[in-house]
């Protein structure tokens, strides 16, 4: 086994995805090293309060909104929106007023916390005014949770103290200690202030690594959420990341589907047919349908416009309702989730 001061990779550079889609790499002096344990020994029991099966199918990602932050997020629940994805990364985000604008949707009556799956995100080695990335891991965790569950409260906290649905490590860390530092950090704010765990920009490498440190320490939570840029430049439409989520009842969330597709989705007869035959608003939605209802893809979307929000949230009730008309829809669905399958991998999901 792997010492926690260890390094992690050779097989492959670590890198942080930033959500304007550059890749910033860690520093070359820490490798990452491949490792013999298989990954399926992550299996380390569930949060009890908060089922992820309350984690929407369609969550609102809130990155690059500046100014129009809180104004959009409200207009995300306004339309139906139930999930929403924020990090506590200023350069792209802007947590407080993702949680301006959560907070004029319920205090209109709209929804309440309880209807909502709020979700952040801490990034590792970022700069922050609330800590400094010299102090202790656990310090930084600390004062970056306090802060997110200040800027995310709701007026409904009287009845229902603060809490985040989901945190995500909005990458890995760079070595097998400083993860197991942070996990273990984590672990003490799982039930009751987080509900779940999450880690993002996660290569296949790291995964055997993690997984050997979780199967050795059960009394961890386990890891509910990966969340993923999904194309096929990443992992080969991440497949083997995918399948790992089936197999262990890990929530696969998909970002950048749409811009970083294009080629796909504008151009793929299977996208096209599924438009026209169930009479979708645009390509994008058929896309984010076979995502979806076809491959059980949690998609982020971060759409500015109101009618593509609606358009959106509409999808997989439609696609539902067109299969149930009749035989002959049900069979040409199962075709087209075995061509988008047999172009981006199949996970071995099976919709309910």
């Amino acid at each position: 086994m792997l010492s926690v001061k260890q390094p992690f990779s050779r097989f492959r550079p670590t890198i942080i995805i930033i959500p304007n889609g550059r890749h910033q790499p860690l520093p070359s002096s820490s490798p990452i090293h491949s490792h013999s344990q298989t990954i399926t020994t992550m299996s380390n029991p569930e949060p009890p309060s908060g089922s992820l099966a309350q984690m929407p199918a369609l969550i609102y990602g809130t990155a690059w909104k500046k100014d129009r932050t809180a104004d959009l997020v409200y207009e995300a629940i306004k339309s139906g929106f139930r999930g929403i994805d924020t990090a506590a990364m200023r350069r792209h985000y802007d947590e407080a007023l993702v949680g301006e604008g959560v907070r004029r949707a319920i205090s209109e009556g709209i929804v309440s916390r309880k209807d909502l799956w709020i979700q952040t995100k801490f990034t590792p080695y970022d700069p922050s005014p609330q800590y400094s990335t010299s102090s202790p891991i656990p310090d930084q965790l600390s004062a970056s949770i306090t802060s997110s569950l200040i800027n995310l409260s709701t007026p409904d906290d009287d009845h229902c103290p603060p809490y985040l649905d989901a945190l995500i490590l909005h990458s890995p860390f760079q070595t097998l200690g400083e993860n197991t530092a942070a996990w273990s950090a984590l672990s003490q704010f799982v039930p009751d202030k987080i509900h779940h765990l999450g880690i993002s920009n996660c290569p296949p490498s790291f995964l055997p690594i993690f997984s050997s440190f979780l199967s050795g320490n059960p009394s961890l939570p386990k890891v509910s959420i990966i969340q993923n840029r999904l194309r096929a430049g990443e992992y080969n439409w991440d497949i083997s990341t995918r399948k790992f989520c089936h197999q262990h009842g890990i929530k696969y969330q998909g970002f950048w589907t749409l811009t970083g597709n294009v080629d796909v989705w504008r151009h793929e007869k299977v996208v096209r047919e599924v438009k026209e035959e169930i009479g979708l608003g645009g390509l994008e939605e058929a896309w984010y349908a076979l995502l979806m209802e076809g491959e059980g893809v949690t998609v982020l979307d971060g759409t500015t416009k109101r009618e593509h929000m609606e358009g959106d949230l509409g999808v997989m009730e439609k696609v539902r309702r067109w299969k149930a008309e009749k035989e002959e829809n049900e069979k040409a669905w199962g075709r087209w989730v075995g061509e988008v399958r047999r172009l981006i991998g199949g996970s071995g999901y099976e919709a309910a």
